[in-house]
């Protein structure tokens, strides 16, 4: 069995993160996607070849309705991640290819369950530095939102609640205008590289958005929210 140390080490020196332990959401968001679309025996295969906690998180995934291709899949990542599509593709390709260096009959197993476009995202990632970071070295990342900053933020925000762990704004939108306020916000959102929840239901439609890489609020949240509301009420 993998120790946890050990492969977060190996994702993080491929994919060129400091410290390791910022490794530790990539790997797993990498390795559930991957256990999704699994059958019950690539799972386990999967799953004992990982530390007890990625293995629990692996056996206990639930199986998607149809086997998705690797598109689907690396937009989950950087969703997830709050990454872009490229830097997904590199941290998947830094997990995936640490798995075939440690245990290669087990990532042949899972490599023949999946669809044939997965095969290059077990290969280590390529020389130089990764995707965005060169880029990205110079800008600052989000910005953590201090509780006071945040209730600030929702002042100059009119229909938005939340706190620190998180914006939502509920909305009515009719079936036809909301389809094309919808798809607005969606450009909006991969403008931004960054995307809300939304949540559909009786009273209508919720957007919550916090940045998920840091589990709180921050000031690109706040902007998001922003950009939500131009479309909503200019639509």
């Amino acid at each position: 069995m993998w120790a946890h140390r050990e492969l977060l080490e190996a994702v993080a020196e491929r994919a060129g993160l400091d410290p390791p332990d910022a490794a530790k959401r990539p790997a797993e968001s990498v390795l559930v996607g991957v256990a999704r679309r699994l059958d019950d025996t690539g799972r386990d295969a999967l799953a004992s070849a990982l530390p007890t906690q990625l293995a629990t998180l692996v056996r206990d995934s639930a199986p998607l309705r149809r086997n998705d291709d690797k598109t689907p899949f690396l937009e989950t990542v950087a969703s997830e991640l709050d990454a872009t599509p490229e830097r997904a593709r590199l941290l998947a390709q830094a997990v995936l290819s640490a798995l075939a260096d440690e245990d290669g009959p087990t990532a042949d197993t899972v490599r023949s369950e999946l669809p044939d476009d997965f095969r290059d995202l077990f290969a280590a990632p390529g020389d130089g530095p990764p995707p965005d970071r060169a880029a990205s070295a110079a800008l600052s990342g989000p910005t953590d939102l201090t509780a006071e900053e945040v209730s600030a933020a929702l002042a100059g925000l009119p229909g938005w609640t939340g706190d620190v762990g998180g914006l939502e704004r509920t909305v009515a939108l009719p079936p036809g205008i909301g389809r094309e306020l919808r798809e607005r916000i969606t450009r909006v959102e991969r403008a931004m590289n960054h995307h809300a929840v939304v949540v559909e239901h009786v009273d209508g439609t919720t957007f919550r958005v916090w940045t998920h890489a840091r589990g709180t609020v921050t000031d690109l949240d706040v902007e998001l929210a922003r950009r939500i509301s131009e479309v909503i009420d200019n639509g």
